[in-house]
């Protein structure tokens, strides 16, 4: 007996008896295997549904470590944008200004929310006089009239800032641009909690206002888009795919309890795949959701064998037992190869720079393994104690292999070498792939997400945006001229570009500001002609601006940097590479100095999709090496190995090639078609080679060990690939293009793979057969399928709380409050140094130096008058800023001089909530109050938090005026000396924003207590703003003659 016999005959007889113990010990096996099943399944319970888009974003991705870091300059934002568009094509009439005016205020109570901006929230700037105006473009919505709304449209259009963003150019559609700072502590609810309450509020709007049409997209409606796309899928497409799946297996099959099996093992494989994510607590997200159906596929694959089996030897004998000893005899090693090259292929997805893929292809790996054990180990059990309905007649898939092997093996020459010709000949399609993503048209119309966006995009202008960081170099650089006309230019160039709908940069304002200065002349729409001049502009419009609107998200902490953002509506990957290339030319031939690498959330999904191909095909190419070496090993047979690759890899290149042809543009959905596809295709391969080999070894010839290998397993590839190409097929049908072209490439990929399984793949091991009787070498014969592989291969290259008018104060807290109060009058006047220290949260600083000089009123109906003036930063040094404060609710008397044109400008602006020189203080924070200005309610007496020793009362102080930038604040007042020692503040909607604490407190005069240390801490941005104090001067016998404009220029210097 040669040796090939004698191995397998020993291989044969191994099988033979691990099928024995299976089936003899069947209870054993099943319960052993359903209890480990149990203790995977365990996990499910830790499976959340992560809503955040980001999730996509490696921490590794050289893209996202630029974004990190762009972010941390400037701001993190995610965003709403609400399209607004009037019936009647009209933005500016008094109806529709007061809908927007109404929903503006009301998105302010979204979770999250850092700014919501409006065409009538608009920070308009103009010149009246000696005064420096900046409003609202709409100051009171709920009451303009035409006249008013004409004029705010004519200023609109005017504005090149807005242009494009807020507004179209024949204002028929505007924008609401809601952005939020996500905490990013638990992004599983963070995204749904806003839109919880935004979907409802955008319902009643439309109910209320059915002559306008209110649209949400922007990038935390994509985001959620993105969690439940899946999830629609499964509720709808999943099931009927599992339906039409089973139907023909079973009519095929002709046994309904035989596709029940299936069902059953298909499920608790599934279940392996979910419990083993819910072990790790990652979260689950639109990629892995769709794990689970690909491990029910793969179940089906591997139980068909089985149940085919089954179906075959029904025809010789009753007995059950026999019928799953076979199975397992016949079909177990295949099943194990199958599995375990499936799991390889599907591993490789760990070459994949996108997280959700890489755990996607660690569930399908694990779901494997559940699919190899309920197969080899339950399902035989299954089949001795289910009803099984024996049928004596042969299946008619069987007579039609038998016919077709026939069929193959007469007509193995045009075969051999006409098929190679229509696998190049649809292979070369793939030249006419491009690497084309659009992730906001992941979803087609039947999503509103996609209705709003190709309608915002249509209307207004770009979604995707591309930033860019714009750097001087030095500290307070952006106020050099050079550098603002440097950057004008650049805004220039960039406005000029075809597919870009709008630019935001600092050179606008900086521009516009110059105008205002001057009188409004358009001839001075202009840089400034000095430094000085663009820093106290801008020093003096930031000082102007009101809640949310500050510039942090524009310029960086040290001002040595600003941010350009270019909008590009409908881009591609193609579209956004190409204009990025233009803009690096720009800099490297017009100002190196800023040259500045592209960033931003469009650009890292644009690259995900670039980088991710390449590095698909590494890991694909490692895989198929791992796979052909474990096929190798258990046929021991190199040429068999190599042989291999050829049905494997072919089915692919021509999916790609007809993908080519029919679609052409490739999404990152796509790219990782071949890694999963190869793991199904290997499936029949293994099959197939393991029955063609195994009859060799038993001294068949090669076309009865093609017919052998037809009759053993051809039934049962029929029919997983016709069940899985019909399955995949209304998976296609999905409105989510991560699943609808993944869905059609691999239903194309399958069928290419049966197609070359039958037709190709048994005249090429015929051929390289007679070339091994023709004595040629082994090495040679490998090389000749290599060759075949390599001419395949040459064709690829409001706040919630709503403030009441009646007095919500208790007594107590009325008392400690005027306590307080009391206890801090009768200073008369007061100087002081101060020093702040800006710091971001990557721990950036810059250092704001100032004097303070306040005259207390001696009225209790007049608020104090103060005077602050600049010594740092360089350039506002000399800025002094003069406020006469003003009982709430009137807003303050504010002058500035400016010492670079040595004037004092009167400032018109309702910014009590605005930022303070950039800091995390506001006016608000700063300003003096008075009592009544606030509710009053005393909550607790407890422990100070700074000293056990002394006892604090917690006071919660609610504003009455509704114009102020917190609901409510609550302050920790030792009831010793009266003195507060933290603020809690929280914003409109009721969370905490930022907490100030107090430090150092020393005593003057024997009666004042002042804090020599305040630290204020954003918890939503991390950002901190700390005030230093120098020696405080009281009773400098100032008086009100002080404290006027005329006298701003003296006390300056």
């Amino acid at each position: 007996m040669s040796s090939t016999h004698t191995t397998s005959s020993k291989t044969a007889d191994w099988l033979d008896k691990t099928a024995d113990w299976i089936v003899d010990h069947r209870i054993l096996t099943a319960i052993t295997t359903l209890a480990l099943a149990f203790v995977v399944y365990a996990g499910i319970p830790n499976l959340r549904l992560d809503t955040d888009g980001r999730v996509f974003m490696a921490d590794d991705n050289p893209d996202k470590m630029v974004l990190d870091a762009f972010e941390q300059e400037f701001a993190k934002d995610d965003n709403l944008a609400i399209l607004v568009m009037p019936k009647d094509g009209e933005v500016f009439t008094p109806a529709t200004l007061q809908a927007i005016g109404a929903l503006t205020e009301d998105l302010w109570n979204l979770p999250y929310v850092r700014l919501v901006n409006s065409i009538t929230r608009f920070q308009n700037t103009y010149a009246d006089g000696d005064m420096m105006v900046v409003e609202d473009l709409v100051a009171d919505p709920f009451s303009v009239t035409q006249e008013q709304a004409a004029a705010a449209k004519d200023t609109a259009l005017d504005r090149t800032e807005i242009i494009g963003s807020l507004i179209n150019e024949d204002a028929s559609a505007t924008a609401i641009s809601v952005i939020f700072r996500l905490p990013g502590e638990d992004l599983v609810t963070e995204i749904p909690s806003i839109l919880a309450e935004a979907d409802p509020l955008l319902a009643s709007y439309r109910a209320d206002y059915p002559q306008i049409d209110f649209l949400a997209s922007g990038s935390v409606a994509v985001s959620q888009a993105f969690a439940t796309a899946s999830q629609k899928d499964g509720e709808t497409l999943t099931p009927a795919m599992l339906v039409a799946m089973l139907l023909i297996v079973g009519i095929l099959l002709r046994s309904v309890t035989g596709a029940l099996l299936i069902l059953v093992l298909a499920a608790l494989s599934a279940f392996v795949s979910l419990g083993a994510l819910g072990w790790t607590r990652i979260p689950i997200n639109s990629a892995t959701a769709v794990a689970p159906l690909m491990v029910v596929t793969l179940a089906v694959a591997s139980s068909v064998h089985v149940l085919s089996s089954v179906r075959q030897t029904m025809l010789e004998t009753a007995d059950r037992t026999m019928w799953a000893r076979r199975a397992i005899a016949d079909h177990g090693l295949g099943i194990t190869v199958a599995v375990f090259t499936t799991a390889i292929g599907f591993l490789s997805l760990n070459f994949s720079i996108s997280p959700p893929f890489r755990q996607l292809g660690n569930m399908v790996a694990a779901g494997m393994i559940g699919v190899w054990a309920f197969t080899i180990f339950l399902l035989p059990g299954l089949i001795c104690w289910l009803p099984l309905r024996r049928n004596q007649k042969a299946a008619s898939v069987d007579r039609l292999m038998n016919w077709l092997s026939d069929f193959v093996i007469r007509n193995q020459r045009p075969l051999l070498f006409g098929i190679p010709v229509i696998i190049v000949g649809i292979g070369i399609g793939i030249s006419q792939i491009r690497l084309e993503d659009d992730f906001l048209r992941y979803f087609d119309e039947r999503f509103e997400t996609r209705v709003a966006t190709d309608r915002y995009e249509s209307q207004l202008g770009g979604l995707n945006v591309l930033e860019y960081s714009v750097d001087t170099g030095e500290e307070s650089g952006i106020n050099s001229v050079a550098y603002l006309s440097r950057l004008d230019d650049f805004a220039a160039f960039l406005r000029a570009q075809p597919e870009v709908s709008h630019i935001r940069s600092l050179s606008d304002t900086i521009k516009r500001l110059n105008m205002n200065m001057n009188e409004d002349d358009p001839a001075h729409y202009q840089i400034p002609d000095s430094d000085e001049e663009a820093s106290q502009f801008l020093f003096l419009y930031e000082l102007s601006l009101g809640y949310g609107m500050d510039l942090t998200d524009q310029i960086n902490v040290d001002r040595s940097s600003t941010r350009v953002s270019a909008f590009v509506p409908f881009a591609t990957t193609t579209m956004l590479l190409d204009l990025d290339d233009r803009i690096q030319t720009w800099f490297a031939e017009t100002a190196p100095e800023l040259k500045s690498p592209v960033t931003g959330q469009t650009h890292v999904y644009t690259m995900i999709s670039a980088r991710d191909v390449p590095s698909m095909l590494q890991g694909t190419s490692l895989a198929l090496v791992f796979i052909s070496f474990v096929i190798f090993l258990v046929l021991r047979n190199l040429k068999l190995g190599l042989v291999s690759l050829v049905p494997n890899l072919v089915p692919a290149i021509m999916g790609f090639g007809l993908w080519g042809y029919m679609v052409g543009n490739v999404s990152l959905a796509v790219s990782i078609v071949v890694a999963m596809t190869l793991g199904i295709v290997v499936d029949d391969t293994v099959h197939f080679i393991l029955k063609y080999a195994n009859a060799r070894k038993r001294g068949k010839s090669a076309e009865d060990s093609v017919r052998y290998a037809f009759k053993s397993v051809g039934m049962a590839l029929t029919v997983t690939s016709l069940g899985l190409v019909i399955g995949f097929a209304i998976l296609g049908q999905s409105g989510f293009a991560v699943n609808r072209d993944m869905a059609r490439l691999t239903a194309v990929t399958l069928a290419f793979a049966l197609f070359v399984d039958f037709l190709f793949l048994p005249p090429l091991l015929i051929f390289l057969d007679r070339i091994k009787q023709m004595k040629t070498p082994a090495h040679t014969a490998s090389l000749a399928v290599l060759l075949s592989l390599g001419l395949v291969a040459a064709t690829l290259l409001p706040a919630v709380s709503a403030r009441a008018d009646e007095d919500q104060s208790n007594p107590r807290g009325i008392e400690i409050a005027t306590e307080v109060d009391n206890r801090d009058k009768g200073w008369g006047d007061v100087s002081v140094e101060g020093e702040m220290v800006l710091k971001n949260k990557a721990g950036n600083e810059s250092v704001r130096k100032f004097r303070s000089t306040i005259l207390e009123a001696g009225d209790a109906a007049v608020g104090d008058m103060s005077i602050i003036t600049f010594s740092q930063p360089r350039d506002v040094r000399g800025t002094s800023l003069l406020t006469h404060s003003k009982i709430e609710p009137d807003d303050d008397s504010q002058w500035i001089f400016l010492p670079a044109v040595k004037r004092v400008k009167r400032i018109s602006s309702s910014n009590r909530t605005g930022k303070f020189v950039s800091s995390e203080f506001s006016y608000e924070d700063l300003g003096s109050e008075e009592v009544a200005d606030n509710h009053h309610i005393w909550l607790e007496d407890a422990p100070c938090a700074h000293d056990t020793s002394l006892t604090c009362a917690a006071v919660e102080s609610r504003p009455k005026n509704k114009k102020s930038g917190y609901s409510r604040r609550i302050s920790f007042i030792d009831l010793e000396e009266y003195r507060v020692h933290q603020i809690d503040f929280y914003n409109r909607r009721g969370d905490l924003e930022k907490t100030l604490k107090f430090a150092d407190y020393q005593h003057y005069l024997d009666a004042y207590w002042r804090a020599h240390k305040m630290t204020m801490i954003n918890s939503q941005t991390g950002k901190s703003t700390t005030l230093s104090w120098g020696e405080y001067s009281f009773a400098n016998g100032l008086g009100e003659r002080d404290f006027t404009p005329q006298g701003l220029a003296k006390a300056s210097r």
